[in-house]
């Protein structure tokens, strides 16, 4: 499963870390999250979780429906989840975020490392009020 969106003007990566309230004992991995959610563990089976919108957003675990799947096909669903502060939800779930993007026709920079972090005031005058 990959990001898209109406026009995918940017493509990119995506890496984070997960919260420190869900690290340790409870683990740190995708079903930490979905606990978060409280998911039907018997039935589903959590592989990702999809964020999307800036206004309007919302949240989907990404699952594999255990009642539905058969040995031939496992029958993955995208479970939209209520989000009680749309404003406050990431910060809730992630203690990092990253999100690199490039031109969606790019195949050259998104598989090359920067040689020097710089300030962009460093190169640009701003108009002082």
């Amino acid at each position: 499963m990959k990001a898209s969106t109406q026009y995918n003007d940017f493509k990119g990566t995506v890496s984070a870390d997960i919260s420190d309230a869900f690290g340790g004992p409870k683990g740190d991995d995708i079903k930490s999250l979905a606990r978060f959610f409280d998911l039907n563990f018997e039935r589903f089976e959590p592989i990702g979780i999809s964020l999307y919108g800036t206004d309007g957003f919302s949240v989907s675990l990404l699952c594999v429906d255990k009642e539905r799947s058969t040995e031939e096909k496992e029958h993955i669903v995208s479970m939209s989840c209520e989000v009680e502060d749309e404003k406050e939800i990431i910060d809730i779930l992630f203690k990092r975020l990253h999100i690199v993007l490039h031109n969606r026709f790019d195949d050259k920079y998104p598989n090359l490392d920067y040689d020097e972090e710089v300030n962009f005031s460093d190169f640009h005058e701003t108009e002082e009020e």
